[in-house]
């Protein structure tokens, strides 16, 4: 008995209707896998939390002299950081084997990101120039603002990555051709 209820067959190359559905299903769930793994592994952000914390909280328990060497420090490891990124060997310590592709990005999210960047450096510069004798009179407040950011940063970092992928992405939320780099 020949069914009628589906053009689909040996002669008919299109899928039938419950075929496409299961190709629909397993790409969502291909894009979905892509997602997470262009995101860093948890103990990326434990780490950077915990190194948040320290930044933070080392003028408090060190001193003045904590405010010299914390900078420098800090330049270090963002440096640091963006080659470990932006090599091979370097993205799979961090647990990010994938990235996305740079003219995935749009424009309106970087530029977007570059005046958030730019507000962030100046608003740097400019707090110590228009207030240098500022103080709270709150003791240890820098430890409570690095052990908030750095505990926040640790539990909350890959949910934040992965929203900031999905908004990034042009049609991220598209089944179609990957945003995502492949291995590195």
């Amino acid at each position: 008995m020949a069914s009628t209820s589906s053009p689909s067959g040996p002669e008919d190359p299109r899928p039938s209707a419950d075929e496409a559905a299961r190709a629909l299903a397993d790409i969502s769930r291909h894009r979905d896998r892509t997602h997470r793994s262009a995101t860093h592994s948890r103990w990326v952000y434990v780490l950077f939390g915990v190194v948040l914390f320290a930044f933070f909280a080392a003028p408090d328990f060190l001193g003045a002299a904590a405010d010299g060497w914390s900078s420098e420090a800090f330049g270090a490891l963002s440096v640091g950081y963006v080659v470990l990124l932006n090599t091979r060997g370097g993205s799979a310590l961090l647990g990010q084997p994938v990235r996305p592709r740079r003219q995935e990005i749009s424009g309106r999210f970087r530029a977007s990101a570059l005046l958030i960047l730019l507000a962030v450096v100046l608003a740097g510069f400019a707090v110590p120039l228009l207030a240098p004798d500022w103080h709270l009179g709150v003791p240890y407040w820098r430890t409570a603002v690095g052990a908030l950011g750095g505990v926040a940063l640790a539990l909350f970092g890959p949910r934040w990555q992965r929203a900031l992928l999905s908004v990034a992405v042009r049609g991220g939320g598209h089944v179609g051709k990957s945003a995502l780099d492949g291995p590195r």
